[in-house]
């Protein structure tokens, strides 16, 4: 099987080296010379030169390996990398160059838009020290800088659907009264059937559209502020990681279902106030006009060992959000609960005191 794959590196026009994508200023980067350039510049720049190209005959690769890795050549040093079938951006591990593989992103695989990292990879390290405090039960030192194993900006494919919810929903509903005069205490339970139905508009509900992203830690890290939205180029992805989408937008159907659902419910729940009790009965849900599009959001991935571990935190790129989960030192665990059983039971003690 003979395979040609197009590597896009942007380079420095003053001395030739990778540039990256600066998230503070927006501009292209140069690490070497310290230059800026406007992106649309540079983009141009590339646009009007020559790409280089790169054949690689593969002579050893299963079947399986062919569909899922591919081999291209680093153009600044010559070292040949392989990645997966959805890598779209990479860095090479010989000279740390950053490489665009556009052809993974482009054609039929474009993204509509993508929103351009705001946050850097201080500012990451800076949110989960800052993540880490007020947690009595976390083991000392975790939060160390040399703790964290590895810092990655990555674009991660996302789905932004647009559609419209249609409901009608069934209720049992009571409403209990108590009162009483001299003789008697009174109780009266009035009984109703409620009904309530309507339709939403919902836009940019994203979902995520790689199977390497666990999807909770993906809705966690939400929202993202779409008014930020650029029309894509390749330049954005220089200095970072990206991966093109691998779940078909409509097999995220469900996922969007369900959030729709819980947004419905959620306002329907507003409506059902002043009752005692209130039942489901039925509920139908009706979702239509669907409209799904492909953009890259900015996500940082931090991951950090403790006893041969591995924890994942993840950071919205632009807002600075972070999610993750921590580990439990038994120790404070046990000296926390320890005070607490301590504390209550000097209360009880002071209070059958004072009643004795």
């Amino acid at each position: 099987m003979e395979q040609t794959t197009e590597v896009l590196e942007y380079k420095c026009p003053n001395c030739g080296g990778g540039l990256t994508f600066g998230q503070e200023n927006q501009m292209m980067y140069c690490p070497f010379c310290e230059s800026e350039f406007d992106l649309q510049d540079v983009v141009k720049q590339e646009d009007d030169a020559q790409f280089q190209w790169e054949e690689t005959r593969e002579k050893t690769w299963s079947e399986q390996e062919k569909d899922t890795l591919q081999t291209f050549t680093c153009p600044n040093c010559g070292g040949e990398l392989t990645t997966d079938a959805n890598t779209a951006a990479t860095f090479c591990p010989y000279c740390d160059n950053p490489a665009v593989l556009p052809g993974r992103v482009s054609q039929d695989l474009k993204p509509d838009g993508v929103i351009p990292f705001r946050t850097s990879k201080e500012d990451a390290i800076n949110a989960f020290r800052k993540f880490c405090q007020g947690k009595p039960l976390l083991p000392r030192f975790f939060c160390e800088d040399h703790r964290v194993e590895k810092i990655t900006g990555i674009y991660v494919p996302f789905w932004l659907y647009d559609c419209r919810g249609d409901f009608l929903s069934n209720y049992k509903a009571t409403r209990v009264r108590h009162w009483s005069d001299s003789n008697y205490i009174y109780t009266r339970t009035d009984y109703y059937h409620l009904v309530r139905g309507g339709g939403a508009e919902f836009q940019n509900i994203p979902m995520d559209a790689s199977q390497k992203m666990d999807n909770a830690i993906m809705e966690s890290i939400e929202p993202f502020d779409y008014t930020q939205m650029v029309d894509f180029e390749t330049a954005y992805l220089s200095g970072f990681l990206a991966d093109k989408y691998d779940v078909q937008a409509r097999d995220g159907e469900p996922r969007i279902r369900r959030r729709v659902d819980e947004s419905l419910e959620s306002l329907v729940s507003s409506t059902l106030l002043g009752y005692s009790s209130v039942m489901p009965m039925s509920k139908n849900l009706n979702v239509t006009q669907g409209r799904a599009r492909y953009v890259l959001l900015p996500v940082w991935m931090l991951y950090t060992k403790y006893k041969d571990k591995t924890y994942v935190f993840a950071m919205n790129g632009q807002t600075g959000k972070i999610t993750g989960t921590f580990p439990i030192c038994p120790k404070r665990t046990a000296a926390w609960f320890g005070g607490i059983c301590a504390g209550v039971t000097a209360l009880m003690t002071l209070i059958l005191n004072l009643m004795a």
